[in-house]
């Protein structure tokens, strides 16, 4: 069993600020600092932090994208597949950072948005039935990914963020799990009263899986609730506090850790990663969230 991340790279620079710049106003930054990011960057860390072993795939500049196949490298993730492109730039986004350690953030697709369906082709070709695909939504050709994954036979996961109308446009029905936050939760379900329970019944086959910050995560499926408390911590960066989570629960369960643990780890982990600047670089080894927990 082999676990593809198919998703995007960025090269990220974070300010990090008193308060998010309003319309008309210039505000100095009280830091600034730049790293490889992307959500699937992120995640395909988180995967093999959490001690699998993932390959990634997707696009970079040639020019310009030499410090995220490093960064994927030496956290153990197999690049073997990621395309370089001689004319187009690596995605990019501009992060800010307020003092409560939230963050808003504004992407530029680069390469991200250059897959084409050959390229994806020849990258499931490497892949069969019983493997893992996780998916985000910051590249082009993911309606046609999920689709040929299913064919294959793959389990596929899915977090749609950024969540947008495209998202509508993808075929739901073959995810298996779907990684939302509250917000993207109550978008997918069209601001439904109970989102889980709306998305259950609309995708009845797929566990469906809502982290909700400081006040934990929740899993309904097979229309069972599975709940984790949030581990209090005080954040100082909330970057990839998210792909943290998706990455060390979606690793645990490819790695046979049932449904509770695997909530938990990821639980843990991700409170870990908030308490650090950074994306990519706060997500924590799995022997640091096992002593944790101990």
């Amino acid at each position: 069993m082999k676990i593809l991340n198919f998703g995007s790279l960025n090269l990220d620079v974070t300010y990090v600020v008193d308060h998010f710049v309003r319309p008309g106003e210039t505000e100095a930054s009280i830091s600034r600092m730049t790293a490889c990011g992307g959500k699937g960057l992120n995640q395909s860390i988180a995967l093999a932090k959490s001690g699998c072993l993932v390959y990634h795939a997707g696009a970079v500049g040639k020019a310009d994208g030499a410090p995220l196949l490093q960064a994927l490298q030496e956290a153990g993730v197999n690049t073997d597949y990621v395309l370089q492109l001689e004319e187009t730039p690596s995605g990019s986004a501009f992060i800010q950072v307020n003092a409560e350690g939230e963050n808003c953030i504004v992407l530029d697709g680069g390469a991200n948005q250059a897959i084409t369906k050959d390229y994806v082709d020849r990258v499931l070709s490497h892949f069969v039935s019983g493997d893992w695909l996780v998916l985000q939504n910051e590249i082009s050709e993911i309606p046609y990914i999920i689709e040929k994954a299913h064919d294959i036979g793959m389990t596929i996961v899915l977090n749609p963020s950024p969540m947008n109308r495209s998202v509508l446009k993808m075929p739901l029905g073959y995810v298996d799990y779907f990684l939302l936050n509250e917000e993207e939760a109550s978008l997918l379900s069209d601001l439904a009263e109970d989102p889980i329970a709306e998305l259950q019944s609309r995708y009845p086959n797929a566990a469906i899986v809502v982290t909700y910050g400081s006040r934990g995560s929740v899993c309904l499926k097979n229309g069972y609730r599975t709940k984790q408390p949030a581990y209090p911590v005080t954040a100082i960066d909330t970057v990839g506090a998210g792909d943290t989570f998706t990455g060390f629960f979606i690793g645990s369960l490819a790695e046979g850790v049932d449904l509770q643990s695997a909530m938990r780890l990821a639980s843990k982990a991700s409170s870990i990663s908030v308490t650090r600047k950074g994306a990519s670089t706060s997500i924590p080894e799995l022997k640091e969230v096992l002593a944790s927990l101990s």
